[in-house]
């Protein structure tokens, strides 16, 4: 099932979302697997990020593909693949349920909303940690039919690989208690003499999930990668939560129009609002009330609820409303809602025996076939963001991302064009004035270029894209101190950025400051070992000293 859903990925390339950031302009993952590769990956926090294993395995792809993206995406096929074989045995051996097991562990594995985590390469992170999630509740299986420290250690450790793969699965913890309840059972007798106990011996667990918290929050604010309260306020944040929670309900079991990018366009209206708690609180209501009945419902409701908190829009990261590849871990709840409960729902229906397993194989087979199709829209940035601006309304960064394929596509006026509709739908989109302002500063119309990329630095002062573009422009119309001004400022913020360094190289050289010239383009060099432009410029500055 997984081979013929995902077979379309061998012809995906890497798009430009995140993927250059990840993989293609990368310099540690593209320098393979080496010590100065492993020190970087445990103490970077790049791309608002700590997850060490996830740059482990990308440059260990870099190793045997190169820069071939068919390898890379078949790396995320046999992640995600195993994941659900993993997840197949641990509730097999949890349940002794052969066929329940099976459909949840199949439905993971082929549901469209999951095609985001697998298709796309910068979403490694999704699939290595959820890989080491269901080893943890494989672990997890062991330890409660014999418990001892050994069994507990590898939990405690498939618990710590997942961590430095992506910080989402800090609710791991949680989870367990609810695996507790149902189908281990070992809550039995009062329920705070038979919770405590549990509760106590994950504490490891909760304090490794907080101490990640902790970590991802604070990478993520040095990124300005979280929101701010005067952004969004926390009563806003508080009335999406619902939205949310039911719309991606609505999309388990209607996976149509979905896109790359959900952009935010404020809060919904009352009725929405409405009709979306009332959702929530009768299914809650529901599954609380049929408890004794069908626990599984109740399990695998709370693990939905509780798994996608850290994704919910409480602490916003991120300017979209919401995205497929979060329903990774948490939609493995609904599944079991559906399986087990559907399961004890018709027990006493032998003799439809066959018609409800017809039922469930046309509905496998069409996730399937939704699939195919969705892995299709992963082929590249063209097809992937035309298909964005189809599904959603207003899609700033689709427009955007369409402006840089034109622009590949040496297209000048369609790449302006949709530069210009991504800032009318979003005027703060600083990554767009910029890319707009350096088409402008291109075709020689510095003037306006000058004021896209000052529009740019007034709403994010610390935008070094648009500092460097200034300190570009200042030496094209030869004001070399003003350029140098401009690369000291982009430099004091971003030190790792070889062009940055190789272009202050030469505005000092035509200053007169040699030696300060020669050392900032050989660090660009260090940086960048085959940037033949940094090469040049210093050979260069090297025979005019040995001419002079």
């Amino acid at each position: 099932m997984v081979l013929i859903s995902y077979w379309g990925v061998a012809g995906n390339g890497f798009i430009h979302y995140d993927d250059p950031a990840y993989v293609v302009e990368n310099r540690h993952v593209k320098d393979g697997l080496t010590w100065e590769g492993l020190a970087w990956a445990f103490t970077a926090s790049y791309v608002s990020n700590w997850h060490p294993l996830t740059w482990l395995s990308l440059m260990l792809d870099y190793e045997l593909f190169g820069m071939n993206a068919g390898g890379y995406h078949w790396t995320n096929v046999i992640l995600h693949g195993f994941a659900g074989l993993v997840l197949f045995l641990a509730l097999g051996r949890m349940t002794g349920r052969l066929w329940c097991s099976g459909l949840v562990a199949g439905l993971f594995l082929v549901h469209p909303l999951h095609v985001e985590s697998v298709a796309w390469v910068a979403e490694r992170k999704d699939v290595l940690s959820g890989l080491f999630w269901m080893l943890g509740m494989w672990g997890y299986a062991r330890y409660a039919e014999r418990r001892s420290p050994g069994r507990y250690g590898w939990v405690l450790s498939f618990f710590v690989l997942g961590l430095l793969s992506k910080p989402m699965v800090v609710t791991f913890p949680f989870a367990l208690l609810l695996l507790d309840y149902w189908p281990l059972g070992r809550m039995t007798g009062a329920i705070g003499k038979a919770v405590v106990p549990l509760v106590y011996e994950k504490i490891p667990l909760f304090i490794l999930s907080a101490a990640a918290s902790l970590v991802t929050f604070w990478v993520q604010k040095d990124w300005n990668a979280v929101a701010s309260l005067s952004v969004m306020s926390l009563a806003d944040r508080f009335i999406h939560v619902p939205i949310v929670y039911a719309t991606y309900l609505k999309m388990t079991f209607w996976p149509f129009s979905l896109s790359a990018f959900y952009p935010y366009h404020g809060l919904p209206s009352l009725g929405t609002l409405i009709l979306a708690s009332l959702l929530l609180l009768a299914l809650t209501i529901l599954v609380i009330s049929w408890r004794k009945r069908s626990p599984c419902l109740t399990t695998g409701w709370f693990w939905y609820l509780g798994t996608l908190v850290p994704v919910i829009g409480l602490i916003k990261v991120g300017s979209q409303a919401m995205a497929d590849r979060y329903t990774y871990l948490p939609l493995v709840g609904i599944f079991m809602m559906l399986s087990f409960g559907l399961a004890d729902g018709i027990s006493g229906l032998r003799q439809r025996k066959g018609l409800i397993s017809v039922t469930v194989l046309s509905l496998v087979i069409i996730m399937m076939v939704l699939t195919i199709l969705r892995v299709g829209k992963w082929r590249d940035s063209n097809t992937l963001f035309t298909d964005a601006i189809s599904n959603t309304k207003e899609n700033y960064l689709a427009h955007y991302m369409l402006g840089m394929v034109n622009v590949e596509q040496r297209d000048i006026h369609s790449s302006m064009k949709h530069y210009r509709e991504a800032i009318r739908i979003r005027p703060s989109f600083v990554q767009a004035q910029n890319s707009l302002g350096h088409l402008m500063m291109v075709q020689g119309n510095g003037g306006e270029a000058a004021k896209q990329f000052e529009k740019a630095l007034s709403i994010r002062p610390d935008f070094v894209p648009a500092l460097k573009n200034l300190a570009h422009l200042g030496m094209q119309q030869g004001m070399t101190d003003k350029a140098i001004a401009y690369y000291r400022k982009a430099l004091a913020l971003e030190n790792e950025d070889a062009e940055i360094f190789n272009n202050y190289g030469v505005a000092l050289f035509m200053k007169g400051e040699k030696e300060n010239a020669v050392r900032n383009i050989r660090e660009a060099i260090r940086l960048k070992p085959d940037y033949t432009e940094a090469r040049d410029n210093l050979r260069k500055i090297q025979q005019w000293q040995s001419g002079r």
